[in-house]
């Protein structure tokens, strides 16, 4: 073999060795590449998981007392129209009850839930029924800012004047704005109550099935 030939030899060796080592370095450098995405995506993973399951907690948290106080309060506006309705079919003439107290129900965790975005953790179905319930909890609230307007603007001023101030002085019978007004709102109290207290336990289970 002429030198000729063996200095070719030799440069076809060395080419090979750099491009073996520039190969080397491309699946290298590609490996820590693909690596650090992995372990950027795993991080960021395990960061949306531990988002969610602090906003499930602090919805089942929040929802918990609002579906109870729901419960609770359906006995309470039922056994008042039932009340009522015996009293005036006994020939009485019983003054509507006044409800004049505050309500300060707290939804501050949904609130915020929903402005950051929050609710994209959640699936399609948990969104919708927790949705739900909180609609429940707005319309609960609108039927005791008209019944709690009646009561501060209708009831009580006229509470001294006796119940001739609320029933018709010809036939007796409660007077049509009051008697509509009235049970409207104690009707719908009821039972968006009732609904509220079934969509806030659908809620709180789906919340704690959420991974």
């Amino acid at each position: 073999m002429t030198d000729e030939s063996q200095a070719t030899d030799r440069n076809i060796a060395d080419l090979r060795r750099t491009l073996g080592r520039i190969a080397l370095e491309i699946v290298v450098g590609f490996v820590g590449v693909y690596a650090a995405f992995a372990l950027t995506a795993y991080h960021e993973r395990e960061a949306l998981i531990e988002r969610r399951t602090q906003i499930t907690k602090a919805l089942v948290a929040e929802i918990t007392p609002l579906a109870e106080l729901s419960r609770k309060n359906i006995d309470g506006y039922r056994s008042t129209i039932l009340a009522f309705d015996s009293a005036v079919k006994a020939g009485k003439r019983p003054i509507p009850r006044a409800y004049i107290e505050p309500v300060g129900l707290n939804t501050h965790v949904w609130d915020a839930t929903r402005q950051s975005g929050g609710l994209n953790l959640l699936d399609v179905k948990t969104f919708v029924t927790v949705a739900d319930f909180y609609n429940d909890v707005s319309q609960m609230l609108a039927f005791y800012a008209q019944l709690r307007e009646m009561s501060i603007n209708v009831i009580l001023p006229n509470v001294g004047r006796g119940a001739g101030a609320f029933y018709d002085p010809k036939t007796g019978v409660l007077r049509e704005d009051v008697r509509r007004l009235y049970y409207y709102d104690l009707e719908g109290l009821t039972r968006v109550s009732k609904r509220g207290a079934a969509a806030g336990d659908s809620a709180i289970r789906m919340l704690n099935r959420v991974k």
